[in-house]
């Protein structure tokens, strides 16, 4: 069985200098170590173990290490959805189920540059110029990654509306409507049901590939509804 981990949210800087995460439209104050955790996860796709040790090797690069234990802090942000999980038997349907009911939206790129500024000016103030250098630029897209982030940028879909669309080679939706007509027009289907059709579909690979892609070069962002 495999887990897989990913954070939600994104870094805010209250009028005050306190530094937080905006989720759902709500403010999360976090300590050092909740926010060291959650950087690591931030655009990110780990496994426990990839999780661990990396937190541990911050926690002593940067001299904060902690009185207790890095699954206290695991816990806390995702008792908080700022930390999600997809579990199951193999890498891909893990990531299905990380990803399947989390609405897609095209990062700005005003965001795009706070956080990477952040995660690499404040916590990992460290790194050297050349591979901080890294962190700005943008990865090229492939075709399909193009399409994807197109269909993403003209309406708000979840991963699985996105692949079932993709799978049927709709990839022009541009509304809610054109949404209604391509996946929910025979009124039997509902969005539970498109969640568990798309976690069986042998097609989803290519596409699911390419959400994951998008969201890890920083070009879209996860959210609940």
């Amino acid at each position: 069985m495999m887990t897989l981990y990913t954070a939600l949210g994104t870094y805010h800087m209250t009028p005050d200098g306190t530094p937080c995460i905006l989720s759902d439209d709500q403010e999360f104050a976090l300590d050092i170590h909740e926010l060291l955790l959650w950087s690591i996860l931030t655009f990110r796709i780990l496994t426990y173990d990839e999780i661990r040790l990396e937190f541990y090797e911050k926690e002593r690069e940067l001299h904060i290490m902690a009185d207790t234990d890095l699954d206290h802090y695991l816990n806390r942000l995702t008792i908080r959805r700022l930390i999600i999980s997809g579990r199951d038997e193999s890498g891909m349907d893990a990531l299905y189920d990380l990803f399947g009911r989390l609405y897609l939206k095209k990062t700005p790129d005003d965001l795009f540059t706070t956080l990477t500024a952040f995660l690499d000016l404040w916590l990992f103030k460290h790194i050297p110029f050349r591979k901080a250098k890294v962190v700005f630029e943008s990865p090229a897209l492939e075709p399909l990654e193009k399409k994807l982030l197109r269909m993403i940028d003209r309406q708000l879909l979840s991963t699985a509306e996105l692949i079932q669309c993709a799978v049927r080679g709709r990839f022009d939706i541009q509304d809610s409507d054109e949404l209604i007509d391509c996946l929910y027009a025979d009124g039997e289907t509902d969005y539970q049901s498109i969640v568990a059709d798309t976690r069986t579909m042998d097609e989803r690979r290519p596409f699911l590939s390419a959400v994951a892609n998008l969201y890890l070069k920083q070009r879209i962002m996860l959210q609940m509804l």
